[in-house]
């Protein structure tokens, strides 16, 4: 009896520790961390906190950027990348002339409403070239030998849909990656297929492709997170 009572707490004893090394695994198709890019603690949400919100969230943004992009397309070219479009937000300086410096938005139709010069066309001229446009304007007949200088405040936002926790529109920031733009959505769904996403290009929005996590991101560009099938 003694015998069989060692040998059944030894089977007893190895289930206990089978048990316990599991419930110390990760559990699998856990959220990425991405503390280091955002200096937030494990953003990990399960699935199951998807719910109406999201789903919502998910259609609004989905909309929007719809909108942004056919704002990119149709009769106007398409702009590339360091190229003014639709919403960005620049301050111009013209020296020793105050009232006619200050902050500026690009309209929904690509123009800049300026100061004595009223609407010029922004959209696809570089901030250089638009320096130049505007000097040659006021040159023209308004100031001699006008300096002016356009620094870009804001990029026009880009967007992030699909398997990320928080889909939406972000701010632009340059040398921003594929990487960087999930971890400002919020990190990775449990259901997300990592290491490549879609993405439509603001410079070409009538093509959708697959970029890995190390490509840059550009305004106005969407990214689409898919559902991974295994």
């Amino acid at each position: 009896m003694r015998n069989f009572l060692n040998k059944t707490l030894r089977v007893c004893g190895v289930a206990v520790l089978v048990v316990a090394g599991f419930a110390a695994l990760p559990a699998y198709g856990q959220g990425r961390d991405f503390s280091d890019l955002t200096g937030a603690s494990n953003i990990v949400t399960a699935d199951d906190a998807k719910g109406t919100d999201w789903q919502a969230r998910q259609a609004q943004i989905e909309a929007e950027a719809r909108q942004a992009l056919q704002s990119t397309n149709g009769r106007r070219a398409a702009v590339a990348p360091g190229q003014l479009s639709n919403g960005d937000k620049i301050r111009m300086n013209v020296y020793g002339e105050e009232e006619l410096s200050g902050e500026f938005e690009v309209d929904n139709t690509g123009s800049l409403s300026l100061p004595l010069i009223g609407e010029m066309i922004a959209r696809g001229k570089t901030p250089r070239e638009l320096e130049r446009a505007i000097a040659e304007v006021l040159e023209r007949g308004y100031l001699k030998n006008p300096r002016v200088s356009v620094e870009v405040l804001n990029f026009r936002p880009f967007f992030i849909l699909g398997e990320v926790n928080k889909p939406g529109s972000y701010p632009y920031s340059n040398e921003m990656s594929v990487i960087n733009a999930v971890a400002l959505g919020g990190g990775y769904t449990t259901r997300a297929k990592t290491g490549k996403v879609l993405v439509r290009r603001a410079s070409n929005p009538e093509q959708e492709e697959w970029v890995s996590e190390d490509s840059l991101v550009y305004p106005g560009d969407v990214l689409r997170v898919d559902e991974r099938f295994f």
